[in-house]
């Protein structure tokens, strides 16, 4: 395991586990065939040594196999508690922020990392259910039988002692690996290392008498366990990292002890059934008021259930596919037992995942708070998207409504910070969650509501074309949470924006590409690695880690808000401009609102002195079909579809010369097939033939049909 090849160093990992199960495995067969077992009754254990017999060779060769195995043990200890006395950089001290220190935070460490990885092979593979006699011979140095359960025979390391004993640094040292080293490889590594005791743990329990049994499970449950208050730190810490790896290994790891957990809640809870152990009626109320996760997790359910929903949410797919799956494991309706029956005992009793996070908002809101300042802008934008769902869920409900209000002030602090951020995943997550918040909790975020507004129009002219969508969906929300007097306030920001695309500079696609082409203004810019943790996204101007950064910020575009007054239209009509369909019965715009600003924006789209005006019409062209739709037919076809026609069939005819992109013709395709589906095809065409566009669309349709 300290050999200098670390290709040698992972194959010996997984010869330790390997071997380890072979010893094992041949001490079950042994306790089977004539030896006493955990799992046998002392009668049936008299008949068996009754009846077999093993050979003496066959016995002591069984017996030194363990010894060997033992020893190997002992080996990969004396190694790891060796690596674990060398002098390593904190995480606070980390020289990895220098290039002259990377290999500390990105290559392996030393053989820590190895140890670990046979460590975690070894108890794995420890399948043991059974032990080699009492004799002196047969017994280990510290006196503890062979039963080839790791627990059990190491059951020292996981008691606190006063002096120098192996509990009062294994345990401690698995910690620190999980929790402070500075390498990332150690830190998955140790959680990995926990992850399999808990499953020997749980293993073993299976085949021991009561009181192991008991014993096994207070090592995970009891809160003065050392064993689980190393799972609780290590968790907090590795649910949280800055490193996805990390973050995967604690995700791993929290399934396997909040399944562990539940499991041993429900067989004590059975137990005591069968017992006829009487329950106290209001006690079994209160049971049944709360999740099984929160009755078994207890103490730890604060600390758990912030990370685990904030992790659904990492931009990570593993991670966030693995912390949904798991919550969905959890929280799931109907369970199955062991046996594949039904159990009584489900978790929709005490309102599923929901009734849990509601009943744990504060400690949930403390979280998400704290996590819109983290360094990490990928958790920044995570935490973002945490909030909008608490607002969309709990803030709808009927019955949990009232547990996330008393936080509405500190979770929109939050989100109005993230307005700044440099990242524009974080700023769309945070303008989305805050007009989710205004529909929600309309009277809590009034006082809110003027700094809201402004972030929300400063975001409709930003860089970022999914940013000015967002900032659109916000600002209907707002509208249908505050009625008339929102809305007049903007229309009087659309009226202005809209037409903005005409003072955008002139400019030829030649200087465009030249400026593009340029090979100044790009020379001489710092480069940054996608694995690099240099500080690089920014929130509020301060040094923050992240990935994809720079520091040249481009100034906004005129026609940019112009694109942005787009969506903003789709909202209005598609939300707010039918008379039987508006979220507002007080809010419906007429024809007579409507008519104006489509005459704008048509004449602002048929500009085309700047070359960034393709990407406006594209936008046009993939949000008119939804206005359109919404308007209706016959609304639309009078009054609207003549403004735009002229302007579709000219975008749709690339032969012109024009000079549009092959963007902006498929979405000026795509809509001419979705608005004559919606007026009709013959009167579609029949409206192109008026402006001599007819061939267009019908080799636009032509092409469609044969794709």
């Amino acid at each position: 395991v300290e050999h200098p090849e670390p290709r040698v160093r992972s194959l010996v990992a997984q010869v330790v586990g390997a071997y380890a199960l072979y010893a094992t495995s041949l001490l079950n067969w042994m306790s089977s065939h004539g030896l006493p077992s955990h799992s046998r009754s002392q009668s049936e254990e008299s008949q068996t040594n009754e009846t077999q017999q093993l050979p003496h060779e066959l016995k002591t060769s069984i017996i030194h196999s363990q010894k060997g195995r033992r020893q190997i043990h002992r080996v990969i200890l004396a190694s790891l508690r060796s690596h674990l006395a060398m002098k390593e950089p904190s995480r606070e001290n980390n020289p990895s922020a220098a290039s002259d220190g990377a290999l500390d935070d990105t290559t392996g460490w030393r053989a820590l990392e190895t140890n670990l990885h046979a460590l975690a092979s070894y108890i794995d593979g420890c399948v043991g259910n059974g032990f080699v006699g009492e004799n002196d011979e047969e017994k280990r140095e510290d006196g503890a039988i062979s039963s080839g359960s790791y627990l059990l025979e190491e059951a020292h390391l996981f008691e606190s002692h006063d002096g120098d004993g192996d509990g009062e640094w294994f345990l401690p040292g698995l910690q620190h690996c999980s929790v402070v080293h500075v390498n990332r490889h150690v830190r998955a590594a140790s959680a990995a290392v926990l992850g399999v005791l808990i499953k020997s743990c749980m293993r073993s329990r299976r085949y021991s008498s009561r009181e192991t049994r008991d014993y096994l499970e207070d090592l995970l449950v009891e809160s003065d366990s050392l064993f689980r208050r190393v799972l609780k730190e290590s968790l907090k810490g590795t649910l949280a990292d800055n490193w996805s790896q990390v973050r995967m290994a604690g995700s791993v790891l929290c399934r396997r002890y909040v399944g562990a957990l539940m499991r041993i809640y429900r067989g004590r809870k059975k137990a005591a059934m069968r017992d006829g152990e009487k329950v106290d009626e209001e006690e079994e109320e209160e049971e049944e008021d709360v999740t099984v996760f929160e009755s078994a997790a207890g103490d730890l359910v604060p600390m758990l259930l912030p990370r685990m929903c904030l992790n659904r949410f990492y931009i990570a797919q593993g991670v966030k596919l693995y912390s949904q799956d798991t919550w969905k494991t959890v929280f799931e309706q109907q369970k199955q037992s062991r046996e594949g029956e039904e159990d009584t005992t489900a978790t929709a009793v005490g309102g599923g995942g929901m009734g849990a996070v509601a009943r744990n908002a504060a400690p949930l809101c403390r979280y998400y708070a704290k996590m819109c300042d983290a360094d990490n802008h990928a958790v920044r934008e995570a935490a973002c998207q945490g909030v909008a769902e608490l607002a969309q869920k709990l803030g709808k409900h009927s019955l949990y409504a009232e547990f996330l209000a008393p936080h509405v002030t500190i979770l929109l602090q939050a989100l109005l910070m993230c307005f700044h951020d440099e990242s524009w995943p974080v700023r769309d997550e945070a303008c989305l969650a805050c007009g989710t918040f205004c529909l929600a909790y309309a009277e809590e975020c009034l006082p809110e509501l003027p700094t809201l507004f402004e972030r929300w129009t400063e975001q409709m002219t930003d860089q970022i074309w999914s940013v000015r969508e967002d900032a659109a969906v916000a600002l209907g929300d707002a509208i249908a949470a505050y009625g008339p007097d929102m809305l007049e306030k903007v229309m009087k920001v659309l009226k202005q924006s809209l037409p903005a695309a005409k003072d955008q500079p002139a400019m030829s696609r030649e200087e465009y590409k030249k400026l593009q082409n340029d090979m100044q203004a790009h020379t001489g810019n710092q480069l940054y690695s996608c694995g690099s943790l240099a500080p690089k996204l920014r929130k509020g101007g301060a040094g923050r880690i992240g990935c994809g950064n720079c520091a040249i910020d481009r100034p906004k575009a005129p026609w940019e808000a112009t694109d942005g007054c787009i969506y903003l239209m789709r909202e209005l009509c598609v939300r707010f401009a039918n008379r039987d369909h508006s979220e507002r019965e007080d809010v419906v715009l007429d024809d007579n609102t409507l008519l104006p600003l489509m005459t704008e924006l048509a004449d602002s789209c048929r500009l085309s002195h700047y070359p960034q005006s393709d990407d406006l019409r594209t936008t046009l062209w993939r949000q008119l079909p939804p206005i359109a739709g919404a308007l209706g037919k016959r609304r639309f076809k009078s009054l609207y579809l003549d403004l735009f026609i002229e302007l579709l069939a000219k975008n749709l005819d690339d032969r012109c010369g024009t000079g549009a992109s092959q963007l902006s013709i498929h979405a000026a395709g795509q809509c001419a097939e979705e608005l004559a589906n919606l007026i009709g095809v013959g009167i579609f065409r029949g409206r192109l033939e008026a402006v001599g566009r007819e061939d267009a669309f019908d080799r636009v349709m032509e092409e469609r049909r044969r794709e």
